[in-house]
């Protein structure tokens, strides 16, 4: 079946349009995807090795689990959605807390790609020999906010290249996780 996902506006809203996936690629149309960072107890970030079969960022280290936020759906169903299809684990709503909202347009290949990215925060222990990863996650690892400026710092080739600044700034100015809403569009 077919991934369907909703048609946004140039300002993130929703139009009530429905296409596939791949049609919304195609058609350069804006649409909602998610980003959660996982956070554990002792302030370390939860990254992801994604599959060498993922068409974007292969084998490369992500701060964050990703998806598409599906027609009908909204951003904090999709996170529960994806945390359990990605690495196995049930998560509540409530245990999410919003950081903020991206507007990313860049050309991909033959296409646009338009994205908002609503970046959620889940602060959780959960205990690496518990995950259970599938064909998108090929790999875990708990990263402290020192090793992560490390790997931006040298360059680090086998990390995603993401908004890094924006995100150690908040996990360093709360170490008991009280997020600023950041918004670039």
């Amino acid at each position: 079946m077919k991934e369907l996902i909703e048609v946004l506006d140039e300002n993130g809203h929703k139009t009530g349009i429905i296409k596939t996936k791949s049609e919304i690629k195609r058609n350069g149309d804006y649409h909602r995807a998610i980003r959660v960072i996982i956070v554990n107890s002792a302030n370390e970030v939860l990254f992801q090795k994604r599959s060498n079969k993922k068409k974007m960022f292969p084998n490369l280290w992500s701060i964050y689990l990703t998806g598409h936020v599906k027609a009908y759906e909204e951003s904090t169903d999709a996170i529960i959605r994806e945390v359990k299809e990605e690495i196995g684990i049930d998560i509540l709503s409530d245990e999410l807390e919003y950081l903020y909202t991206i507007k990313d347009e860049k050309k991909k290949n033959n296409y646009d790609e338009r994205i908002f990215f609503d970046t959620y925060l889940l602060r959780k222990d959960i205990d690496i020999n518990e995950i259970k990863m599938n064909n998108e996650v090929i790999g875990v690892q708990y990263l402290t906010i020192d090793e992560i400026n490390y790997l931006i710092e040298n360059n680090s080739k086998m990390i995603i290249p993401n908004d890094y600044d924006v995100i150690l700034d908040v996990l360093k100015e709360k170490k008991n996780v009280k997020i600023k809403v950041f918004s670039k569009t």
